[in-house]
């Protein structure tokens, strides 16, 4: 079974991750930095956000959105939860191309540190809003 039944309770955790992050500026400062424009597109169920990282604040829209990105990534949402509960190596997702990247590869790698500052509050705000890690 799918950890998000639908779109909207998956784009329900992430805005608040996002508000959280947003909230201090530390947080979201290396991706900003980067001055580049992501797209995340996720399957089962199907989701997309774009994170506009030339913006500050950093902006994030849910859902399909107009304009190209520097770099696009496509990955499972069961397989993006691993990854945010550390039962999943985003690496490994990246290497066995269960995770899609368009764009410069080595832009993908400076996700990183987002990628572990989501990770940081994830599994809190997943218990706040009734799942279980």
């Amino acid at each position: 079974m799918a950890v998000f039944a639908a779109s909207d309770d998956f784009y329900a955790v992430m805005q608040t991750i996002f508000e959280r992050l947003i909230a201090d500026p530390a947080a979201t400062q290396d991706f900003q930095s980067r001055k580049m424009i992501v797209r995340i597109k996720g399957t089962d169920p199907s989701v997309e956000l774009l994170l506009n990282g030339k913006t500050t604040p950093i902006q994030v829209s849910f859902g399909p959105q107009p304009g190209r990105a520097d770099l696009e990534l496509l990955i499972a949402v069961d397989l993006l939860h691993g990854i945010l509960t550390d039962q999943e190596s985003l690496r490994a997702a990246f290497m066995s191309g269960r995770m899609k990247v368009t764009g410069n590869v080595f832009r993908a790698m400076q996700l990183a540190d987002l990628f572990r500052k989501i990770e940081a509050v994830y599994p809190d705000v997943m218990r706040e809003q009734g799942y279980v890690i």
